[in-house]
């Protein structure tokens, strides 16, 4: 079982919660990504379990796969059509490819996590508090604190069930949202010192660079949560974190909108995706060139 590259509080917490599902039926799991757990996750139960490996020939019965819209998005650590028996692919998101043998979608909910909780549910298996608080994670990150537009009413019955099986909010909300290193508040110093705004004034991007990465001694992991500062300044519809990756002329994109502005949709014009209102993509070519050709396609979708 596997989640997406760069894994984010969904991808580990719905993993963790399923790990825990199968172990509890007597199952033989190889929990594993591509990308290691990262440090602000590491606090919930079972993380230790999560395998980091790049490539793997193990043959499986059935290969889970969370949060992988395409199948790219894995990573290269399987081949799941050859080296399992039956594919299962959980995602939330919208697009999504059927690509698996089983495909259980939903994009009305507010997270795999959501979903996750209602597996439990089918199954009759009552929750501990260990996989309450990961499903808890999984939910409160994905919806940014219940904030994000994909939050719906079923997300806080959900999370008010999961409060009633021991979920300590002050413990997540210290550990997800309350921590960062010495390293990674310079790197949102040096970040927050570079917010850029567009002529309109709709649009407020920020651009971190390798150079940055060395000089604050810190990685792409550092950067969680530093888009949403962009999206602060009145005025602003869009907003953006452009990032340079290890691969030259490769630029990490990630996109914020209100309400009203579909940024999956622009994300998708460069091969990327995800929510309505908060994607991704990756664009090749310079910062500069990269900036120019994103902002220049948000200002048209913007003026329409």
């Amino acid at each position: 079982m596997a989640g997406h590259q760069r894994p984010d509080g969904d991808a580990i917490g719905g993993c963790l919660a399923v790990y825990s599902i199968l172990r509890r039926l007597k199952k033989d799991v190889f929990l594993c990504n591509f990308d290691t757990v990262p440090s602000f996750l590491k606090f919930l139960p079972n993380s230790s379990k999560l395998k980091n490996i790049k490539k793997t020939d193990r043959k499986f019965d059935v290969a889970i796969i969370l949060e992988c819209s395409e199948l790219s998005r894995l990573g290269n650590i399987i081949n799941p059509k050859k080296q399992s028996k039956i594919t299962v692919n959980i995602d939330h998101h919208a697009n999504v490819r059927k690509w698996a043998d089983i495909n259980w979608t939903d994009s009305s909910s507010s997270s795999v996590s959501e979903m996750i909780f209602y597996l439990f549910r089918f199954l009759e298996l009552p929750l501990t508090k260990e996989e309450a608080t990961s499903l808890y994670v999984g939910i409160v990150t994905d919806t940014h604190n219940f904030t994000q537009t994909n939050t719906n009413s079923q997300s806080h019955i959900i999370a008010s069930e999961l409060l009633r099986n021991g979920v300590e909010p002050p413990v997540i909300e210290k550990n997800v949202y309350g921590t960062k290193s010495l390293n990674a508040l310079r790197l949102l110093g040096v970040s927050l010192a570079n917010i850029k705004i567009d002529s309109t004034g709709k649009i407020a991007y920020i651009q971190i660079t390798n150079k940055n990465f060395c000089k604050t001694k810190t990685t792409p992991e550092d950067t969680e949560d530093i888009i949403n500062y962009a999206g602060m300044v009145p005025g602003v519809l869009v907003w953006l974190l452009f990032r340079e990756t290890e691969k030259k002329n490769f630029i990490k994109v990630s996109f914020r909108s209100v309400k009203d502005i579909d940024v999956h949709k622009i994300a998708g014009t460069f091969g990327g995706g995800g929510h309505r209102n908060a994607a991704g993509c990756t664009v090749k070519g310079t910062m500069p060139e990269v900036i120019d050709i994103v902002l220049s396609v948000v200002e048209k979708e913007l003026k329409k």
